[in-house]
Protein backbone atom coordinates (compact mmCIF):
# COMPACT_ATOMS: atom_id res chain seq x y z
CA UNK A 1 0.00 0.00 0.00
CA UNK A 2 1.28 3.54 -1.01
CA UNK A 3 2.28 5.96 1.49
CA UNK A 4 -1.00 8.23 0.85
CA UNK A 5 -4.30 6.89 0.73
CA UNK A 6 -6.19 6.90 -2.58
CA UNK A 7 -9.55 7.69 -1.03
CA UNK A 8 -10.96 9.60 2.07
CA UNK A 9 -14.13 8.29 3.95
CA UNK A 10 -15.15 11.00 6.37
CA UNK A 11 -17.75 9.73 8.92
CA UNK A 12 -19.26 12.55 11.56
CA UNK A 13 -20.14 10.15 14.58
CA UNK A 14 -22.86 11.15 17.15
CA UNK A 15 -24.88 8.74 19.54
CA UNK A 16 -24.84 6.32 16.82
CA UNK A 17 -23.84 2.76 18.37
CA UNK A 18 -26.99 1.47 17.22
CA UNK A 19 -25.75 1.74 13.34
CA UNK A 20 -22.07 1.99 13.62
CA UNK A 21 -20.62 -1.37 13.62
CA UNK A 22 -23.11 -2.27 10.31
CA UNK A 23 -21.52 1.12 8.75
CA UNK A 24 -18.13 0.26 9.42
CA UNK A 25 -17.97 -2.82 8.89
CA UNK A 26 -19.04 -1.90 4.83
CA UNK A 27 -16.37 0.06 5.06
CA UNK A 28 -13.56 -1.84 5.92
CA UNK A 29 -14.36 -4.74 3.80
CA UNK A 30 -14.21 -2.43 0.99
CA UNK A 31 -12.25 -4.14 -2.30
CA UNK A 32 -10.64 -1.56 -2.13
CA UNK A 33 -7.45 -1.09 0.65
CA UNK A 34 -6.00 1.63 0.05
CA UNK A 35 -7.97 3.84 1.98
CA UNK A 36 -8.57 6.12 5.22
CA UNK A 37 -11.74 6.21 7.02
CA UNK A 38 -11.79 9.30 9.08
CA UNK A 39 -14.17 9.07 12.31
CA UNK A 40 -14.99 12.39 13.95
CA UNK A 41 -16.69 11.52 17.05
CA UNK A 42 -18.80 14.81 17.51
CA UNK A 43 -19.47 14.68 21.46
CA UNK A 44 -21.24 11.12 21.47
CA UNK A 45 -22.54 10.60 24.50
CA UNK A 46 -23.34 6.93 24.04
CA UNK A 47 -21.10 4.02 23.23
CA UNK A 48 -20.41 5.06 19.79
CA UNK A 49 -16.74 6.32 21.02
CA UNK A 50 -15.65 2.81 22.46
CA UNK A 51 -16.96 1.36 19.20
CA UNK A 52 -14.72 3.18 17.41
CA UNK A 53 -11.94 2.53 19.44
CA UNK A 54 -12.61 -1.10 18.98
CA UNK A 55 -12.45 -0.67 15.09
CA UNK A 56 -9.46 1.41 14.90
CA UNK A 57 -7.34 -1.52 17.10
CA UNK A 58 -8.27 -3.67 14.14
CA UNK A 59 -7.77 -1.47 11.80
CA UNK A 60 -4.92 1.13 11.36
CA UNK A 61 -7.16 2.94 8.28
CA UNK A 62 -9.66 4.13 10.89
CA UNK A 63 -8.65 7.62 12.35
CA UNK A 64 -10.64 8.83 15.51
CA UNK A 65 -10.76 12.50 16.15
CA UNK A 66 -12.52 13.54 19.17
CA UNK A 67 -14.43 17.05 19.90
CA UNK A 68 -17.17 18.52 21.62
CA UNK A 69 -20.30 18.28 19.94
CA UNK A 70 -20.06 20.83 17.10
CA UNK A 71 -23.17 19.44 14.41
CA UNK A 72 -22.62 17.41 11.48
CA UNK A 73 -21.03 20.46 9.33
CA UNK A 74 -18.34 20.72 11.91
CA UNK A 75 -17.94 17.20 11.55
CA UNK A 76 -17.08 17.15 8.13
CA UNK A 77 -15.31 19.98 7.78
CA UNK A 78 -12.78 18.61 10.05
CA UNK A 79 -12.34 15.27 8.31
CA UNK A 80 -12.08 17.51 5.23
CA UNK A 81 -9.06 19.18 7.00
CA UNK A 82 -7.43 16.37 7.88
CA UNK A 83 -7.60 14.25 4.94
CA UNK A 84 -4.49 12.93 2.86
CA UNK A 85 -6.61 11.19 0.10
CA UNK A 86 -6.52 12.00 -3.69
CA UNK A 87 -10.79 11.74 -3.40
CA UNK A 88 -12.56 12.37 -0.62
CA UNK A 89 -16.40 11.13 -0.17
CA UNK A 90 -18.85 11.27 2.96
CA UNK A 91 -20.60 8.66 5.16
CA UNK A 92 -23.48 9.22 7.38
CA UNK A 93 -22.08 6.82 10.75
CA UNK A 94 -25.68 5.21 10.24
CA UNK A 95 -26.16 4.00 6.60
CA UNK A 96 -23.82 1.47 4.90
CA UNK A 97 -22.09 1.26 1.35
CA UNK A 98 -21.59 -1.81 -0.89
CA UNK A 99 -18.17 -3.53 -0.32
CA UNK A 100 -16.98 -2.53 -4.14
CA UNK A 101 -19.04 0.88 -4.22
CA UNK A 102 -15.72 2.53 -4.39
CA UNK A 103 -13.37 0.53 -6.64
CA UNK A 104 -15.68 0.24 -8.66
CA UNK A 105 -16.81 4.06 -8.71
CA UNK A 106 -12.89 5.39 -8.37
CA UNK A 107 -12.35 3.74 -11.45
CA UNK A 108 -13.96 6.28 -13.43
CA UNK A 109 -11.12 8.79 -12.66
CA UNK A 110 -8.88 7.68 -14.67
CA UNK A 111 -10.86 9.58 -17.22
CA UNK A 112 -9.25 13.21 -16.62
CA UNK A 113 -12.91 14.66 -17.81
CA UNK A 114 -14.17 13.32 -14.32
CA UNK A 115 -14.41 15.78 -11.52
CA UNK A 116 -17.10 14.28 -9.96
CA UNK A 117 -18.06 10.09 -9.41
CA UNK A 118 -22.56 10.14 -8.84
CA UNK A 119 -23.18 6.34 -7.83
CA UNK A 120 -27.20 5.91 -7.23
CA UNK A 121 -29.12 5.37 -3.48
CA UNK A 122 -30.87 2.55 -1.81
CA UNK A 123 -33.44 3.82 0.50
CA UNK A 124 -33.56 1.37 3.72
CA UNK A 125 -36.70 2.43 5.63
CA UNK A 126 -36.78 1.46 9.37
CA UNK A 127 -40.03 1.01 11.48
CA UNK A 128 -41.90 2.46 8.39
CA UNK A 129 -40.76 6.11 9.77
CA UNK A 130 -43.58 8.73 7.56
CA UNK A 131 -40.84 10.40 5.86
CA UNK A 132 -41.86 12.50 2.13
CA UNK A 133 -39.17 10.91 0.47
CA UNK A 134 -38.98 8.79 -2.58
CA UNK A 135 -36.77 7.13 -4.35
CA UNK A 136 -37.16 8.75 -7.43
CA UNK A 137 -35.15 11.79 -5.89
CA UNK A 138 -32.21 9.85 -6.26
CA UNK A 139 -32.58 8.21 -9.69
CA UNK A 140 -30.22 9.37 -12.26
CA UNK A 141 -31.35 11.78 -14.85
CA UNK A 142 -28.34 10.56 -16.96
CA UNK A 143 -25.50 8.38 -17.54
CA UNK A 144 -21.70 7.90 -18.10
CA UNK A 145 -19.68 10.46 -18.38
CA UNK A 146 -22.04 13.89 -18.70
CA UNK A 147 -21.01 18.05 -18.77
CA UNK A 148 -22.31 19.61 -15.66
CA UNK A 149 -24.84 22.07 -17.17
CA UNK A 150 -27.74 23.91 -15.24
CA UNK A 151 -29.91 22.01 -16.78
CA UNK A 152 -27.94 18.75 -15.52
CA UNK A 153 -26.96 20.04 -11.89
CA UNK A 154 -30.64 21.15 -11.08
CA UNK A 155 -32.02 17.66 -12.05
CA UNK A 156 -29.12 15.86 -9.54
CA UNK A 157 -29.48 15.34 -5.52
CA UNK A 158 -27.78 17.53 -3.11
CA UNK A 159 -26.58 14.79 -0.73
CA UNK A 160 -22.88 14.25 -0.65
CA UNK A 161 -22.44 10.91 0.47
CA UNK A 162 -23.53 9.41 -2.88
CA UNK A 163 -20.64 11.31 -4.97
CA UNK A 164 -16.88 10.83 -4.57
CA UNK A 165 -15.04 14.12 -4.47
CA UNK A 166 -11.25 15.46 -5.78
CA UNK A 167 -10.11 16.95 -2.67
CA UNK A 168 -7.12 18.97 -4.67
CA UNK A 169 -10.59 21.04 -5.63
CA UNK A 170 -12.13 21.49 -2.62
CA UNK A 171 -9.33 22.44 -0.83
CA UNK A 172 -8.35 24.88 -4.28
CA UNK A 173 -11.62 26.95 -3.93
CA UNK A 174 -12.37 25.98 0.29
CA UNK A 175 -15.38 24.76 -0.35
CA UNK A 176 -16.72 23.43 3.48
CA UNK A 177 -20.26 22.99 4.98
CA UNK A 178 -21.94 25.81 6.89
CA UNK A 179 -21.87 25.19 10.48
CA UNK A 180 -24.80 25.11 12.62
CA UNK A 181 -27.02 24.63 9.68
CA UNK A 182 -29.48 22.13 8.29
CA UNK A 183 -29.78 21.59 4.68
CA UNK A 184 -26.00 21.67 5.28
CA UNK A 185 -25.41 19.48 1.87
CA UNK A 186 -27.36 22.20 -0.91
CA UNK A 187 -24.16 24.75 -0.35
CA UNK A 188 -21.30 22.06 -0.07
CA UNK A 189 -23.17 20.25 -3.39
CA UNK A 190 -23.75 23.28 -5.48
CA UNK A 191 -20.35 24.44 -4.51
CA UNK A 192 -18.16 22.25 -5.86
CA UNK A 193 -20.77 21.47 -8.86
CA UNK A 194 -20.02 25.20 -10.13
CA UNK A 195 -16.44 24.82 -10.29
CA UNK A 196 -16.54 21.37 -12.08
CA UNK A 197 -16.88 20.43 -15.85
CA UNK A 198 -18.11 17.00 -15.49
CA UNK A 199 -19.77 13.84 -13.65
CA UNK A 200 -19.41 10.25 -14.26
CA UNK A 201 -23.05 8.67 -13.61
CA UNK A 202 -23.12 5.14 -11.81
CA UNK A 203 -26.30 3.74 -11.99
CA UNK A 204 -25.22 1.54 -9.24
CA UNK A 205 -27.10 1.86 -5.94
CA UNK A 206 -23.88 1.74 -4.10
CA UNK A 207 -24.94 3.67 -1.01
CA UNK A 208 -27.49 2.58 1.19
CA UNK A 209 -29.17 5.67 2.97
CA UNK A 210 -31.14 4.25 6.16
CA UNK A 211 -33.89 6.28 6.92
CA UNK A 212 -35.11 6.19 10.90
CA UNK A 213 -36.71 7.94 13.44
CA UNK A 214 -33.81 9.96 15.09
CA UNK A 215 -32.57 10.77 12.55
CA UNK A 216 -32.95 14.70 11.60
CA UNK A 217 -34.91 15.00 8.96
CA UNK A 218 -37.24 12.32 9.69
CA UNK A 219 -38.64 14.75 12.38
CA UNK A 220 -41.21 15.99 9.86
CA UNK A 221 -43.83 14.48 8.38
CA UNK A 222 -44.89 15.19 5.11
CA UNK A 223 -46.92 17.68 5.76
CA UNK A 224 -44.37 19.86 7.02
CA UNK A 225 -45.33 19.66 10.90
CA UNK A 226 -42.53 19.25 13.09
CA UNK A 227 -42.42 15.94 15.77
CA UNK A 228 -40.04 17.82 17.58
CA UNK A 229 -39.70 21.71 17.45
CA UNK A 230 -36.80 23.22 16.25
CA UNK A 231 -34.84 26.61 15.33
CA UNK A 232 -33.85 25.58 11.66
CA UNK A 233 -36.30 27.12 10.02
CA UNK A 234 -34.76 29.78 8.19
CA UNK A 235 -31.90 27.21 7.41
CA UNK A 236 -32.82 26.55 3.58
CA UNK A 237 -32.57 30.58 3.46
CA UNK A 238 -29.34 30.85 5.47
CA UNK A 239 -28.03 27.88 3.21
CA UNK A 240 -28.79 29.59 -0.09
CA UNK A 241 -26.99 33.04 1.23
CA UNK A 242 -23.99 30.97 2.29
CA UNK A 243 -23.80 29.25 -1.62
CA UNK A 244 -24.24 33.14 -2.83
CA UNK A 245 -20.87 34.05 -0.88
CA UNK A 246 -19.31 31.26 -2.07
CA UNK A 247 -20.67 32.80 -6.13
CA UNK A 248 -19.82 36.21 -5.28
CA UNK A 249 -16.25 34.98 -4.16
CA UNK A 250 -15.31 33.32 -6.82
CA UNK A 251 -16.97 35.39 -9.60
CA UNK A 252 -19.56 32.07 -10.63
CA UNK A 253 -22.24 34.85 -11.22
CA UNK A 254 -22.93 34.01 -14.75
CA UNK A 255 -22.42 29.97 -14.01
CA UNK A 256 -24.72 30.21 -11.63
CA UNK A 257 -27.32 32.61 -13.14
CA UNK A 258 -29.87 30.22 -14.80
CA UNK A 259 -30.30 28.10 -11.35
CA UNK A 260 -30.58 31.43 -9.17
CA UNK A 261 -34.20 32.27 -9.04
CA UNK A 262 -35.39 28.53 -9.36
CA UNK A 263 -33.47 28.01 -6.13
CA UNK A 264 -34.39 31.12 -4.53
CA UNK A 265 -37.85 30.79 -4.69
CA UNK A 266 -37.61 26.87 -3.56
CA UNK A 267 -35.38 28.44 -0.60
CA UNK A 268 -37.99 30.78 0.22
CA UNK A 269 -40.97 28.57 0.61
CA UNK A 270 -39.16 25.70 2.20
CA UNK A 271 -38.52 28.44 4.85
CA UNK A 272 -42.28 29.65 4.55
CA UNK A 273 -43.53 26.18 5.29
CA UNK A 274 -41.48 25.31 8.19
CA UNK A 275 -42.27 28.68 10.02
CA UNK A 276 -44.82 28.90 12.45
CA UNK A 277 -47.87 31.43 10.73
CA UNK A 278 -46.77 34.67 12.71
CA UNK A 279 -43.26 34.22 12.35
CA UNK A 280 -43.58 34.15 8.24
CA UNK A 281 -42.71 37.61 7.74
CA UNK A 282 -39.02 36.47 9.14
CA UNK A 283 -38.70 34.42 5.85
CA UNK A 284 -39.60 37.13 3.94
CA UNK A 285 -37.15 40.11 5.00
CA UNK A 286 -34.32 37.22 5.15
CA UNK A 287 -35.16 37.07 1.40
CA UNK A 288 -35.62 40.94 0.77
CA UNK A 289 -31.94 40.75 2.47
CA UNK A 290 -30.63 38.31 0.78
CA UNK A 291 -31.81 40.19 -3.11
CA UNK A 292 -30.32 43.80 -1.52
CA UNK A 293 -26.84 42.38 0.14
CA UNK A 294 -26.05 40.37 -3.59
CA UNK A 295 -27.73 43.60 -5.31
CA UNK A 296 -29.27 40.54 -7.68
CA UNK A 297 -31.73 42.89 -9.38
CA UNK A 298 -28.67 44.17 -11.06
CA UNK A 299 -28.15 40.53 -12.98
CA UNK A 300 -32.26 39.94 -13.52
CA UNK A 301 -33.52 43.79 -14.00
CA UNK A 302 -36.58 42.45 -15.57
CA UNK A 303 -37.88 40.01 -12.89
CA UNK A 304 -40.75 40.95 -11.27
CA UNK A 305 -40.42 38.67 -8.72
CA UNK A 306 -37.33 39.91 -7.41
CA UNK A 307 -38.29 43.29 -7.81
CA UNK A 308 -41.06 43.05 -5.65
CA UNK A 309 -38.86 41.02 -2.80
CA UNK A 310 -36.42 43.91 -2.70
CA UNK A 311 -39.32 46.30 -2.43
CA UNK A 312 -41.34 44.43 0.45
CA UNK A 313 -43.72 44.34 -1.55
CA UNK A 314 -45.15 40.32 -0.48
CA UNK A 315 -48.53 41.05 -0.87
CA UNK A 316 -48.25 41.01 -4.92
CA UNK A 317 -46.16 37.74 -4.73
CA UNK A 318 -48.14 34.58 -6.03
CA UNK A 319 -49.24 32.29 -3.33
CA UNK A 320 -47.45 34.59 -0.47
CA UNK A 321 -51.22 35.32 1.12
CA UNK A 322 -51.78 31.52 0.90
CA UNK A 323 -49.26 30.79 3.46
CA UNK A 324 -50.07 33.65 5.61
CA UNK A 325 -53.45 33.63 5.99
CA UNK A 326 -55.76 30.66 7.64
CA UNK A 327 -58.83 29.62 5.86
CA UNK A 328 -60.90 31.47 8.57
CA UNK A 329 -58.76 34.96 7.67
CA UNK A 330 -59.34 34.17 3.85
CA UNK A 331 -63.22 34.38 4.77
CA UNK A 332 -63.14 37.34 7.14
CA UNK A 333 -59.84 38.58 8.15
CA UNK A 334 -56.69 41.48 7.99
CA UNK A 335 -52.84 40.63 7.22
CA UNK A 336 -50.68 43.26 7.82
CA UNK A 337 -48.57 43.41 4.43
CA UNK A 338 -45.88 46.23 5.40
CA UNK A 339 -47.21 48.93 3.45
CA UNK A 340 -50.83 48.01 3.51
CA UNK A 341 -53.53 45.93 5.08
CA UNK A 342 -55.42 43.21 3.39
CA UNK A 343 -58.72 43.05 4.07
CA UNK A 344 -60.23 39.87 3.09
CA UNK A 345 -64.20 39.28 3.26
CA UNK A 346 -65.78 36.02 1.85
CA UNK A 347 -62.43 35.26 -0.81
CA UNK A 348 -62.61 38.89 -1.77
CA UNK A 349 -59.33 40.96 -0.93
CA UNK A 350 -59.23 44.53 -0.41
CA UNK A 351 -56.00 46.48 -0.14
CA UNK A 352 -56.21 49.24 1.56
CA UNK A 353 -53.04 51.96 1.97
CA UNK A 354 -51.53 51.95 5.88
CA UNK A 355 -50.77 56.18 4.94
CA UNK A 356 -54.55 56.44 3.97
CA UNK A 357 -55.54 54.88 7.19
CA UNK A 358 -53.19 57.37 9.15
CA UNK A 359 -54.85 60.41 7.27
CA UNK A 360 -58.44 59.23 8.36
CA UNK A 361 -57.46 58.33 11.75
CA UNK A 362 -55.99 62.20 11.89
CA UNK A 363 -59.09 63.57 9.94
CA UNK A 364 -61.42 61.75 12.39
CA UNK A 365 -59.49 62.43 15.83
Amino acid sequence: MSSLPILSVVIPVYNTQMYIEKCLDSLVNQTIDNIEIICVNDGSTDNSFAILQKYQNADKRIKIINQNNGGLSCARNVGIEHAKGKYITFVDSDDFVESNAYENSLLYFNNNKVDLVYFSTRLVIENHVNRFQDEQYFEHKCIGLVNLSHDVIAQMDVCVWNKIYKLSIIKKYQIRFPDGLWYEDNPFFLSYALVCNSAFFVNDKFYNYLIRDGSIMSQYNKKGKTYNKTSHELDSLLGFEYLLNFVFKWKLQERFKPLLRDLFKQNIYESLRRLPLNKRILALNKATEIVNLFNLNFYFPHDRYLILLSDKCYHKIGKINELFLTKKQRLLGIWDANKYYIICFLGIKIKIKKELIQVCYKLWF
